[in-house]
């Protein structure tokens, strides 16, 4: 069985949408002849942490962790923070910030390039040497964000001379948060060195949709490769509710858009809006709570945590599926791992997204919903109204759609085990 090095920051008991899409990966990969080695850390600074998903490695996964250096503690130490708080993937921009976050926020953003898990790299760097010597992996494959992680699998390829494929979850220079960091331009000039030497050092470089595939391609010869997240085939039987559930699975930040849902909701005649529920699983930003409390005729249900599979069951009982648009210059480029567990759910998917979005193509060519835009409450609330009256006699409108198929894990892991064969040929 030929051997694969993962390089990942995050990975299980660590939870997130980052997991996800890695451990799907590593999942799939001994069914089609690869042995995957994972090389992680052993206490990352996680947004949350799901110890279901340990169950889900594969027998003939082996795992190496490492210590790190980061500066965490002394940021929650700064601004007041528990220690056993849990950390945002970025640091939210708020007129109200305090004088600590401030600071911190600016030493982030400058001392800490391209990120503040770069005080992984040189114990990635070491052990990765040890696993090679050892496991002898015939590709290295490195996932991030972090992105400062590519910076170590750089110099274990360069290093040992194994052919290197780097993964982008996200956008580099252009990620969302980093417009929220207070960075002068000789930061932005460092950053953008980075992910130039990163582009054009690697072999092959895979990310999660045709949008950010162009964008990064624009920087680069490397090839590019889409290789979406993909879903799981899971027990998708609807569990009867009184109510007819739009449900929104994740957190809900302050970036993502949640007005149009709510609003659309208030437009409905208000025998529909007795029959309806709104339930939020994950944190939800401040400023939407305040705004759903002010919505006294909707019917609401907060739900903190879940860990994924009992996420997912919860959902069961949900009519539609909400997918908010994130606010960012390359909303148009995104697609929220979400949404591959809402194709796996088959319910109806209500998203707000760019016209032309990759949402916008997937939601349409799988026949799993719409897509709306941000002025379009109207339009949104008729959907709603509709969908409500079908469900009137059928209580859910099963979706059954042969276009799926492609954006299942297994299929795209196919993708990308092909694409690993041709590296090593």
């Amino acid at each position: 069985m030929k051997k694969v090095l993962v390089i990942t920051y995050y990975w299980p008991p660590a939870g997130g949408p980052g997991v996800q899409r890695v451990l799907n990966i590593v999942e799939n990969l001994p069914e089609f002849g690869w042995e995957p080695i994972v090389l992680t850390v052993e206490n990352p600074s996680a947004p949350a942490f799901d110890k279901s998903l340990v169950s889900r490695i594969p027998e003939e996964c082996k795992v190496y962790r490492t210590r790190t250096n980061e500066p965490f503690a002394a940021y929650k130490k700064l601004t007041g923070k528990k220690t056993e708080d849990a950390l945002p993937k970025n640091i939210p921009i708020d007129k109200k910030i305090s004088l600590s976050e401030c600071l911190s926020r600016w030493v982030r953003a400058n001392f800490f390039i391209p990120d503040a898990r770069k005080g992984w790299k040189r114990f990635m760097i070491k052990k990765g040497l040890s696993i090679i010597e050892e496991e002898k992996p015939d590709i290295i494959f490195s996932t991030s964000p972090p992105h400062s992680l590519q910076l170590g699998a750089k110099q274990l390829a360069k290093k040992t001379g194994i052919p290197w494929v780097a993964d982008f979850r996200d956008p580099w220079t252009e990620a969302y948060w980093e417009t929220q960091m207070p960075k002068s331009s000789r930061s932005k000039k460092k950053n953008l060195k980075y992910e130039e030497d990163i582009l054009n050092a690697v072999n092959k470089i895979t990310t999660v949709g045709k949008g950010i595939q162009a964008l990064i391609q624009k920087k680069t010869l490397s090839p590019v490769e889409v290789i979406y997240n993909g879903y799981r085939e899971i027990n998708n039987e609807y569990v009867p509710s009184p109510y007819f559930e739009i449900l929104h699975l994740g957190n809900l930040g302050a970036m993502q858009s949640c007005k149009e849902l709510l609003e659309a909701v208030s437009c409905l005649e208000e025998e529909k809006k007795r029959k309806l529920r709104l339930v939020f699983i994950g944190t939800i930003a401040n400023e939407y709570k305040v705004l759903i409390e002010k919505k006294k005729d909707i019917n609401t249900e907060y739900i903190d945590f879940l860990p994924y599979d009992k996420m997912i069951t919860r959902a069961s009982s949900a009519s539609m599926l909400f997918l908010p648009r994130l606010n960012s210059s390359y909303s148009k480029s995104l697609i929220s791992a979400k949404l591959f567990d809402y194709l796996a759910l088959r319910r109806p998917v209500l998203a707000i997204a760019d016209r032309g979005s990759d949402i916008e193509n997937i939601l349409r060519h799988t026949k799993s919903g719409r897509s709306f835009l941000s002025n379009e409450i109207k339009e949104i609330s008729t959907y709603i109204s509709n969908t409500m009256d079908i469900t009137e006699t059928q209580k859910v409108i099963p979706l059954k759609n042969n276009e799926l198929k492609q954006y299942s894990s297994h299929e795209n892991v196919y993708t990308l085990v092909k694409i690993f064969n041709d590296l090593i040929v």
